[in-house]
């Protein structure tokens, strides 16, 4: 899966405030009341460790609540892992006109594809399997694949390929062979699903990490928030700490995951258009109420920046969210100063020393500006 190197702290703040504008797609709970405990766990989740921080009244009960967390993670990680033989997506025919009805995890995930994949005309698009799979063999090898290689992955490959019924939870594939590749959009709906699942516990200050992706509840006691460090990976970017409640952010970069080859810096982002990965060097955070669209967006912007300047039309489609894009070049074989590209709201989601208030995307102006992310801190 894509990712930036993502961290993650809770910094003390001189209020306690909460940011409640990022609650559209889950109720907004009450507000908390102070906790005797903040307990911290760990566990592999996807290949990459998951690491959860909850504020609850006993030790007892912040145990149970994480271990149902990390159960629901990996019943996500279960429905939508290409790397394991018997998931959910595993399961779908390689085979044209063979429909099958898909339910749970797997047929959440078609539906917020299907949504983002519309309204970013593509940009993102989870039924790249064939593609991503040549590419990440190529970037294990070293050595980039044929031309005739990626002509043939590219007629497997792409949404115009799938036939998915969200009503009757069917889906079908008009051309053998077509795999889908969940990787821009599952750890989103991971951390999302974690944090729920905490908070039906009844510990609503929480939060969740899994790489790149994050997603927090209520500001911890006598705090605006949960203070998370942006940092875009690209040289020169100073990037930015970020206070945030009840939201989740995704960061999509080319640190990890990427491959010099013919002179050129190739990514593991591909772009559905060509079928060839990104270059350049790059990264882009998102912050929106759900982690499936946030992770969702951060690939589609990765995979074409120029998204970031159709930020009113993305959220008529997708429900509020901000983003910060950096971008890396070179001018003659001379580095240049990253470029910045922020939506008009981001600005009021960084954090300042003396933190009077928080805000949400869906507090900000609804137009696009100039400024990208990778969740750090504690």
């Amino acid at each position: 899966m894509r990712r930036a190197v993502a961290a993650w702290t809770a910094a003390l703040l001189g209020t306690a405030s909460v940011w409640l504008g990022c609650t559209q797609q889950r109720a907004s709970p009450a507000l908390p009341s102070a906790t005797e405990v903040q307990a911290r766990f760990t566990q592999l989740v996807m290949a990459s460790p998951m690491r959860i921080t909850i504020d609850a009244q006993d030790a007892a009960h912040a145990r149970a609540t994480a271990s149902a967390a990390f159960a629901r993670a990996v019943e996500v990680e279960n429905a939508l892992s290409d790397w394991q033989p018997n998931s959910a997506v595993s399961r779908l025919p390689l085979t044209a006109d063979e429909p099958m009805v898909v339910t749970g995890d797997l047929a959440t995930a078609l539906d917020r594809s299907s949504e983002v994949q519309k309204a970013t005309d593509g940009a993102f698009d989870p039924a790249l399997g064939a593609l991503t799979r040549l590419w990440r063999e190529a970037r294990a090898a070293g050595t980039p694949p044929t031309e005739a290689s990626i002509a043939q992955a590219r007629a497997r490959s792409g949404w115009s390929h799938v036939r998915w019924n969200g009503a009757a939870r069917t889906i079908a594939f008009d051309c053998d062979g077509v795999r889908l590749d969940f990787g821009g959009i599952g750890k989103g709906l991971a951390v999302t699903e974690a944090l729920m699942t905490i908070e039906r516990q009844g510990c609503l200050i929480a939060l969740v990490s899994l790489d790149g992706d994050i997603a927090c509840g209520a500001a911890p006691c006598g705090r605006a928030g949960w203070r998370v460090r942006v940092d875009s990976g690209v040289e020169g970017d100073q990037g930015c700490m970020l206070c945030v409640t009840h939201c989740a952010l995704s960061t999509s970069g080319d640190r990890e995951q990427s491959m010099d080859a013919s002179g050129e810096h190739m990514t593991h982002i591909i772009e559905p258009r060509t079928g060839a990965p990104r270059n350049g060097r790059f990264g882009v955070t998102v912050v929106a109420p759900h982690g499936a669209i946030a992770d969702a967006l951060a690939t589609a912007i990765a995979a074409r920046p120029s998204l970031i300047e159709r930020v009113d039309e993305l959220r008529s489609a997708l429900g509020p969210f901000e983003a910060r894009l950096v971008t890396g070049g070179s001018d003659s074989g001379e580095r240049s100063a990253p470029r910045i590209t922020a939506t008009s709201g981001w600005q009021a989601l960084v954090a300042t020393d003396d933190q009077a208030s928080a805000r949400s995307p869906a507090a900000a102006p609804p137009s696009a500006d100039h400024a990208g992310t990778d969740p750090s801190g504690h």
